[in-house]
């Protein structure tokens, strides 16, 4: 006989899974959880519920706006850099601005850390759960665990490259968790490492999900070549940046300014807007609500400058409002300020950047030509001529300054890159000046984490 899911009990099994799991996370706390929530394991009995389970981590990482996977980095890691300023006197803004960020910041406590760990416990959860699991199909139970070690190895790279050393949570023993000291970037590194490999392994190559909103295989090996380039692991990197260009499933979008529609053939992963019928938070920040208002968010004058004469991607990526006889630049990547039509969703990853990663990769190894040609796809995309580079040494800065010009107001790319390749000094204590110290490359663990566990210590500088 055909059996029919219960819907709602469906609803009540996920209700009690994301309590349990907000319970279990919740600021490394041994908060006890009610005998009353319905066990974990309960929502694991068949695909229709784990997917279910799976789901209600998309729905986390996008529910608060803006968040580590919800805009905060774009709009925070380029206040941080060199690609914003502020028009607002918000406290939060001005002191990313400034790089003098308090260690009881409110972005940093809960839309950054915080937001990151629950995720990261509900993948956990979800990873460990399917791993007993006797009621869901092999096919269904390879597929979720690939993303979930997707998710988490997406969270703990910006966990690494934000604040350094962080816990290394990899189960819901919240109890034990709760005392966690800071694990080194090297264990981090190498356990997201072991996540994305174990991911290209259990998903495959199409997309489960319409508009490339759950990873695919694909996904999994781009986010591991970025993962490879920060590690100075040129072979690796242009080995996986490879599998994604070669795969034939993306191409570079002619028309710069559809990049960024949900439906773009160049996007590898978009995360949808809150309840899917919106738009992005990014473009509900970086867009000014009237043609006259001042943008919350101004490009920097050393951002608007680096872009050559005839870079399409300036009349493209840069919109400009006019007020009081001034001009005022912000980032128009995303297109729609308001909620509907709903035609953009939150771009993760893309070709283009898979092309640069590459380019790199391949300079650092001395393959010039290959790495040329992968810079010139990038410059002629963007109505550019060839690079002119002729040696490691201009190739590699050509590399730089397309990634500044290429991935602006993504993902805080230019902040990170400043310090993986060692030039935030040097830039940011030329632009910023005395606002600048050595010690603003990470941010503050915040305070409420270490009042709690004694465990952890603060990073230098706060």
């Amino acid at each position: 006989m055909k059996k029919y899911f219960n819907t709602q009990k469906l609803v009540t099994i996920v209700l009690g899974f994301l309590v349990f799991i907000q319970f279990s996370c919740r600021k490394f706390t041994d908060a006890k959880v009610s005998p009353n929530l319905i066990q974990t394991s309960q929502l694991f009995i068949s695909d229709v519920t784990a997917l279910s389970a799976v789901n209600g981590v998309y729905y986390q990482m996008r529910a608060v706006s803006p968040s580590i996977f919800n805009g905060a980095i774009s709009i925070y890691g380029g206040l941080s850099a060199d690609e914003f300023t502020t028009s607002l006197t918000s406290q939060e803004y001005g002191a990313f601005f400034r790089n003098s960020i308090l260690t009881t910041s409110t972005v940093i406590n809960s839309q950054i850390w915080s937001a990151a760990y629950r995720v990261i416990y509900r993948s956990n959860a979800i990873i460990e759960n399917l791993q007993k699991s006797n009621g869901v199909t092999t096919a269904t139970k390879r597929q979720l665990i690939g993303e979930m070690k997707t998710v988490r190895g997406f969270a703990y790279f910006f966990l690494v490259n934000l604040f350094g050393d962080v816990p290394l949570v990899l189960d819901i023993e919240y109890t034990n968790n709760s005392r966690m000291s800071r694990t080194s970037m090297s264990e981090i590194y190498s356990q997201i490492i072991s996540d994305l490999k174990d991911a290209i392994e259990l998903l495959s190559d199409e997309y489960p999900s319409n508009l490339r909103s759950r990873p695919n295989r694909f996904t999994a090996a781009s986010l591991l070549a970025k993962v490879y380039l920060f590690n100075k692991d040129w072979v690796n990197a242009e080995q996986y940046s490879s599998l994604v260009i070669n795969s034939g499933k993306y191409s570079l979008v002619s028309n710069l300014n559809e990049v960024f529609k949900n439906f773009s053939n160049e996007t590898i992963w978009q995360i949808a807007p809150g309840n899917e019928s919106r738009n992005t938070i990014e473009g509900a920040n970086f867009i000014p609500a009237t043609m006259t208002s001042i943008p919350s968010m101004v490009i920097h004058s050393t951002l608007s400058s680096a872009f050559e004469i005839g870079d399409r991607r300036r009349a493209s990526w840069i919109g400009v409002n006019l007020n009081g006889g001034n001009q005022y630049l912000y980032a128009n990547k995303y297109k729609r300020r308001v909620a509907t039509p709903v035609d953009e969703y939150l771009i993760v990853g893309r070709l283009a950047e898979q092309y640069l990663i590459r380019a790199e990769a391949r300079a650092m190894q001395n393959k010039l030509l290959e790495s040329l040609q992968d810079v010139n796809v990038i410059r002629n995309r963007a109505g550019l001529l060839n690079s002119n580079a002729n040696d490691m040494a201009s190739l590699v800065s050509a590399i730089i300054q397309e990634r500044r010009v290429e991935l602006f107001a993504e993902w805080g790319n230019r902040w990170l890159d400043l310090k993986r390749l060692g030039l935030a000094n040097s830039v940011l204590g030329l632009v910023k000046g005395t606002n600048w110290q050595e010690t603003d490359a990470l941010f503050p663990i915040p305070f409420a984490e270490i009042e709690i566990n004694n465990l952890l210590n603060q990073n230098p500088g706060y």
